[in-house]
């Protein structure tokens, strides 16, 4: 398949290039298009088989169910049914944005976008590129994280390409992506509402709005009676290391094994001399999650063996960086 690349000012977008996208969405094919947290890859989400040509291109399970993007909340609301009426405060308050609500889906979702479950993720990304490309095509976005099943989510176009081209039918680009870590996701089923999946929307804002309605699940808790699936793993060991803990003694010791080594730093701290991969992170969550994912992708193009990651404090934006090294260094 031949991919063709779109590419597209991020606060300006030129409409003849975001209708070319969406009139490859409205035939049933497949399109990377940037968000505010990574860059997804998606089909309409209410024609069965375009949604299954995701999964194709991402060589993505089946069990593993997709999020509907979509463009306001009137056109989420024709895909659920039973919605909680504090959801809506949410909504206002966090749409659009990085936070995914999983409610009852109705008749109208196809079951190859739910994987066969009753609930369907809801997502409205606050990016321009997105959401002109949602309206253009006029339907709903079945959408997951632009790289193949397994590989580091895509905070750049060019990551994208990698991945993916030649596998779907066109790329938005539009820079990179401002979070670099996906959405909050967030089951609203019953109450108290629980999150199923930390992100750039932190357990304590989500407070904020709904006091004492909010829980965080375990980490790696099953989801609709499914674990999540890990794919935030760059092709190194990942070690997370607790702020404190003798991070560079442990890099050396296996950088003097003749390891490849990479360490990731939070904190100021000595260095191992004999690292070949070193990331000091100077501003906090947000900078170690806007930078993640690009450092598992260095780390790969280094032949990296070992990375050794200094955990944040797990607290707000933390949380959720916390969560995708824990993820990252499952095997």
């Amino acid at each position: 398949m031949q991919t063709l690349h779109l590419k597209v000012d991020p606060d300006n977008p030129n409409h003849k290039i975001i209708e070319i996208a969406a009139a490859l969405i409205r035939e049933g094919e497949t399109v990377a298009f940037p968000t505010e947290t990574v860059y997804g890859v998606g089909a309409n989400g209410l024609d069965e088989k375009a949604v299954k040509r995701v999964f194709e291109a991402k060589r993505r399970p089946l069990d593993n169910p997709l999020l509907m993007h979509v463009m306001s909340w009137e056109q989420a609301s024709s895909l659920v049914t039973g919605i909680r009426e504090e959801v809506l405060l949410l909504v206002d308050r966090f749409w659009p944005g990085p936070l995914t609500l999983v409610a009852p889906a109705n008749d109208r979702v196809p079951r190859v976008v739910t994987a066969g479950l009753s609930t369907v993720g809801l997502r409205m990304p606050d990016h321009r590129v997105a959401l002109d490309l949602i309206k253009a095509a006029g339907v709903p976005v079945a959408a997951t994280s632009a790289n193949l099943s397994g590989r580091p989510s895509p905070t750049s176009a060019q990551h994208v390409i990698r991945d993916l081209n030649g596998r779907i039918a066109g790329i938005l680009s539009a820079g990179t992506t401002g979070w670099g870590i996906e959405s909050t996701i967030l089951d609203v089923t019953r109450t108290p509402f629980t999150i199923l999946r930390p992100g750039a929307v932190s357990r304590e804002r989500l407070e904020e709005v709904l006091p004492g309605m909010i829980k965080a699940a375990r980490p790696w808790t099953e989801v609709g009676g499914r674990l999540r699936a890990a794919h935030y793993r760059p092709d190194a060991r990942v070690i997370p290391v607790k702020p404190g803990d003798k991070l560079a003694e442990l890099a050396q010791a296996e950088a003097a094994k003749g390891k490849r080594v990479g360490v990731v730093v939070a904190t100021q701290q000595e260095l191992p001399t004999l690292a070949d991969f070193v990331v000091v992170i100077n501003g906090g969550p947000a900078e170690y999650g806007r930078r993640l994912y690009e450092i598992f992708r260095e780390a790969d193009s280094r032949k990296i063996e070992y990375l050794f990651m200094e955990i944040p404090e797990e607290k707000g934006l933390g949380v959720a960086v916390a969560d995708r090294i824990y993820e990252a260094a499952r095997r």
